[in-house]
């Protein structure tokens, strides 16, 4: 349809400029030859120049239709999307958080926890952690940044668990559980690492099924970054989940630094 509107827009707009150019060219063509005495019956020089004048009011009227529609054409084109942040390219959106403990792992893995598949890593160089993982925010459950049973211990007063920590890892997991234990495997070629869910440690201390309440394919789930201590730098080796598959290591983004 609106190339069909195009073309009426375009002939009515060059009827309109060829009557506002050349008034007598455009009668002789459309209404001379209707009379017998074409120069004998021809208008004179007062309704050419009012034909002028309305060919000029026309043509300005489709020119500023034309103009509105290219407008809102324009306007109604797919936009690209902005450019990621720098987090964004490493960890993916939204912009994880930090969980702010000293992890403390145990040696194979426990049966009444979901295990959560890690997403990727980053290893710290020779300096430490990179500083932007300062600038995150700290992970909290419904504005409780220590929800009785959540993985590690409390850092000590002035420290941050990034500062005794070889690598960070991203783990996805339901937004209402928590992270509670992690399993780290370290060979001299391979390190394992398996991070464990579950809901919140009840007030009244009752049991919970741990497995039917945190699926791993859940919905609506949370970006956390996990600080993982360990015997030795990363190194060469590679870092792997429990089964073996490799966990990818982040594109650093230098300017995040």
């Amino acid at each position: 349809m609106s190339w069909v509107l195009g073309v009426v827009a375009a002939t009515l707009g060059g009827l309109l400029l060829w009557g506002l150019f050349s008034p007598r060219g455009i009668w002789r063509t459309l209404t001379g030859w209707s009379v017998s005495d074409p120069h004998g019956n021809e208008p004179g020089a007062v309704s050419y120049g009012i034909r002028r004048l309305v060919s000029a009011v026309g043509a300005l009227g489709v020119a500023g239709v034309l103009l509105i529609a290219g407008v809102s054409f324009i306007g109604n084109l797919p936009q690209p999307a902005p450019p990621k942040s720098d987090i964004a390219v490493m960890w993916g959106e939204p912009d994880p958080e930090v969980v702010n403990r000293v992890v403390t792992a145990i040696p194979t893995a426990p049966t009444d926890l979901p295990g959560m598949p890690v997403l990727g890593y980053q290893p710290f160089g020779d300096n430490g952690a990179p500083s932007y993982l300062t600038r995150l925010k700290q992970y909290s459950l419904l504005s409780n940044p220590t929800p009785p049973g959540l993985i590690g211990s409390q850092p000590d007063e002035g420290f941050a668990a990034i500062d005794t920590a070889e690598l960070v890892i991203n783990v996805r997991g339901p937004i209402l559980c928590i992270p509670r234990q992690a399993v780290v495997v370290e060979t001299e070629t391979t390190i394992q690492i398996g991070i464990f869910y579950g809901l919140p440690d009840s007030a009244d201390g009752s049991a919970i099924d741990q497995l039917a309440s945190c699926p791993a394919d859940a919905a609506l789930t949370a970006s956390l970054l996990i600080p993982i201590a360990l015997s030795t730098p990363v190194g060469d080796r590679e870092v792997q989940n429990l089964d073996g598959t490799p966990i990818d290591k982040v594109k650093v983004v230098s300017s995040s630094d």
